[in-house]
């Protein structure tokens, strides 16, 4: 268990309201409050050695190697030890000293010795029927608090770990996606085409929107069709009839989806569906979503020569998805690539 840095004023709060605690009603009974200090400040003390050796050195040497039963065992050990050096302390020095207060009890243990007081059968009943629970709680309290410190600590570290994982795959993503729409107006531009105005305008919103606009976990999945849009019709600029696109998508209500995920699939699609084909290369996109579902289905073309091949690997663009999907919606999606004469990419998202 990886150790827990504590805030030291609230650990002298907590060992103050155990004092007070060990004090209890009766601080009376104590003839001075000399007494009383020495009394109560030796059990809080014995207390805070079972607490600090079970954190420091016997959890290290035992909980976290998976040895559990050595662990009470050593815990055992420390309450019996502690008990016995309050047993020998009051013997040797607090009933001499303040015999008034310990009167009663002298009338009936007074003719046993250190040796009997320490090692009997007697000294064993009040150990386990009145020590084990004093000593135990304040390092059961203790050692919660810094399994629960620790588990914060954890969800802390794995959540900043998944967002700089996040942050790469997006720098592996966006650069991709800016180099193929680049390719598109450079295409254009040397064709000193009419369009180049239109694309630019196009590429442009799609850089801001890229680069500036979605940087949250979640945007609103109105503005991620508006972004599949201008990529579609940049590749329909750029293709000309050599692609044929359908986009229908129909959302209900207001909806969010982590950003990029539904283009990387659009791009995948338009890229794999005009490489090496001669023909016209058709692309079908359906979005369809509401409160519950957000469900993309797109559907490819293969070029002729590699329709019969199934693709051997995974597109990295897809793969970067796939990865996504598992970090923000664990266990909430479902995804299903079918790839024969054509390839099919049915994405079901649940909304969390």
């Amino acid at each position: 268990m990886p150790q827990v840095q504590t805030n030291k004023y609230l650990l002298l709060g907590f060992w103050a309201l155990v004092f007070l605690i060990n004090t209890g009603p009766h601080w009376q009974i104590y003839s001075t409050p000399t007494e009383m200090l020495l009394t109560v400040g030796l059990i809080t003390l014995l207390q805070f050695l079972v607490a600090f050796f079970a954190i420091k050195w016997l959890i290290p040497k035992t909980l976290d190697l998976g040895r559990n039963v050595w662990f009470f065992i050593g815990l055992l050990v420390l309450v019996v030890l502690a008990a016995e050096i309050n047993v020998a302390v009051r013997y040797l020095y607090l009933e001499p000293t303040y015999a008034a207060s310990y009167e009663r009890f002298l009338e009936l243990y007074g003719d046993k010795n250190m040796r009997q007081r320490m090692f009997s059968l007697w000294t064993l009943k009040y150990i386990f029927f009145t020590k084990i629970p004093l000593y135990l709680y304040p390092a059961v309290i203790w050692i919660a608090n810094n399994f629960h410190q620790q588990q914060k600590n954890v969800l802390k570290l794995n959540e900043q770990k998944q967002r700089a994982e996040l942050a790469a795959l997006k720098n592996q993503l966006n650069p991709h996606f800016i180099f193929n729409t680049l390719n598109n107006l450079y295409a254009l531009a040397l064709k000193k085409s009419d369009q180049t105005p239109v694309v630019i305008e196009k590429l442009s919103n799609i850089l801001d929107y890229v680069m500036y606009r979605c940087q949250s976990k979640f945007v609103a999945l109105s503005d991620e069709i508006k972004l599949i849009q201008n990529y579609v019709d940049l590749e329909k600029i750029r293709y000309g009839d050599r692609i044929k696109i359908k986009f229908v998508h129909n959302c209900d209500g207001p909806v969010e989806i982590a950003p990029l995920i539904l283009l990387t699939v659009v791009e995948n699609a338009c890229k794999h569906s005009t490489r090496e084909e001669l023909g016209t290369s058709n692309v079908v996109i359906n979005i369809k979503a509401d409160s519950q579902l957000i469900h993309l289905n797109v559907t490819n073309s293969k070029p002729q020569a590699t329709a019969s091949k199934p693709i051997n690997h995974q597109p990295i663009g897809l793969a970067n998805m796939k990865k996504q999907l598992e970090m923000i919606y664990p266990d909430n999606f479902s995804l299903a690539v079918t790839d024969q004469e054509q390839f099919i990419l049915d994405l079901k998202i649940q909304n969390p």
